[in-house]
């Protein structure tokens, strides 16, 4: 949960740092970021931890437990990014709590 929210935190100040840059094609910049492709080996590493964890846990109960990532990526968004976050968005992350809980607590 906190590796794939890192790998969006850094991807997303890597595409900021990207979209500054003056020069070269705009598909190729994100790939001269350092925190572009921290982010990208990130993923890469996420997903081989991913697989270890399915090899383990039902996918039904793995999965919601990732969706957990989405509440640390919208509190870094809020806090540290200055990106403004609703009240729906803040119920949307409620919500998402709560059924990871129910989920949880069924398995």
């Amino acid at each position: 949960m906190g590796l794939a929210s890192l790998a969006q935190i850094l991807l997303k100040h890597g595409m900021n740092r990207a979209g500054d840059a003056a020069s070269g094609h705009i598909w190729l910049r994100p790939l001269r970021q350092p925190l572009v492709l921290a982010g990208m080996s990130a993923q890469v590493l996420l997903t081989c931890i991913w697989l270890v964890v399915l090899s383990h846990v039902d996918v039904g109960l793995a999965f919601p437990v990732l969706a957990l990532s989405y509440v640390l990526v919208v509190a870094y968004s809020a806090l540290w990014l200055g990106e403004t976050v609703g009240r729906r968005r803040w119920l949307g992350v409620l919500l998402i709590v709560v059924g990871v809980g129910v989920l949880a607590r069924g398995a």
